[in-house]
């Protein structure tokens, strides 16, 4: 199979050139977006010192008033100043405007010109491949690399699974720390304002709420522990807040009854608060570790790519 090198190396030249051109349009059009915005702006300020302009020119108490502390004249003189500058602003927005349109229109036509060159580049380093693979060396070489992007995309994967088990758990723990807290405040007005009956029942109701929360974080937990353990990690955590005496407000009117409850609904609250701890901090390391395998596997992409395009028979 006959490999144009040559036309490879020209056709990767076009390749950069056109994500250096795509850059540039992204950044026009970011630009001409924040232009027609302050064109609007002007347009506005403009239009108050046209007003301003007319206001005098016509009378009025206004004009009355100006005219008896600072000549009309003088007064006319300086809204005028004020709405040249202001014209003069616009129309410098505007000619910016259409300079970055223009360019943009330019760099368009370029971006058009190099439209195939990503597919032209994928062809030649397919039929390139393929040449390389003809040769046992090659061949030999190329199945390394390729196992090596392998294992390290499924590592990702993983550590991906993982990731989103544990963002699961915070998630719940975070609802029932809400409602825990919630149901706190509801009780602290339940002993000092001496609530009543519907104040103790919003408080478990929030309790329900929190224990609900609890219930599905620890659900997710067995998942998450399964993920961290296809990667040879353990997370040990786990929140219970069944104990708490639901029944003690109903039956006893009193503010001892109403001590304990608020006590265990504080113990649990700490516990959540633990366990989100726990589980947040072992989120932000396999976040750190994404990042850090994604970075390894580009660069795993990029050696294969370049040795391709450097390799030779």
């Amino acid at each position: 199979m006959a490999i144009d090198f040559k036309q490879l190396i020209e056709t990767k030249e076009r390749l950069h050139e056109h994500s250096r051109l795509e850059s540039r349009r992204q950044l026009l059009a970011q630009r001409m977006r924040e232009q027609e915005a302050l064109i609007i702006e002007l347009k506005v300020k403009l239009d108050m010192e046209q007003r301003d302009v007319e206001k005098l020119t016509t009378m009025s108490l206004t004009n009355l008033f100006h005219t008896i502390l600072r000549s009309k004249e003088e007064q006319l003189e300086l809204e005028r100043q004020e709405a040249l500058a202001a014209a003069l602003k616009l129309q410098e927005a505007e000619q910016t405007l259409a300079e970055l349109k223009e360019e943009q229109k330019e760099n368009g036509l370029k971006l058009a010109e190099l439209a195939n060159a990503e597919s032209e580049y994928n062809r030649l380093m397919h039929e390139k491949e393929e040449w390389l693979r003809t040769c046992p060396q090659s061949a030999l070489e190329l199945d390394e690399m390729e196992l090596l992007i392998a294992e390290k995309s499924l590592l990702l994967k993983e550590l991906r699974e993982a990731l989103s088990a544990g963002k699961s758990v915070m998630s719940h723990l975070s609802d029932a720390s809400n409602s825990l807290e919630k149901a706190e405040n509801w009780g602290n007005w339940d002993m000092w304002a001496n609530g009543g009956l519907i104040s103790t029942h919003i408080k478990h109701e929030h309790i329900d709420d929190a224990r609900s929360y609890i219930h599905n974080a620890n659900r997710q937990l067995e998942v998450f522990h399964k993920e961290l353990a296809d990667l040879k990690q353990a997370i040990d955590v786990q929140v219970d807040i069944g104990g708490i005496l639901k029944m003690a407000d109903y039956w006893f009117d009193g503010l001892i009854a109403d001590w304990i409850v608020q006590g265990r609904i504080n113990d649990a609250q700490q516990q959540t608060l633990n366990a989100l701890h726990q589980v947040r901090m072992v989120v932000n390391t396999l976040e750190a570790s994404i990042r850090a395998e994604e970075n390894e596997l580009t660069m795993m992409y990029e050696k294969r790519k370049l040795w391709i395009e450097q390799a030779s028979l």
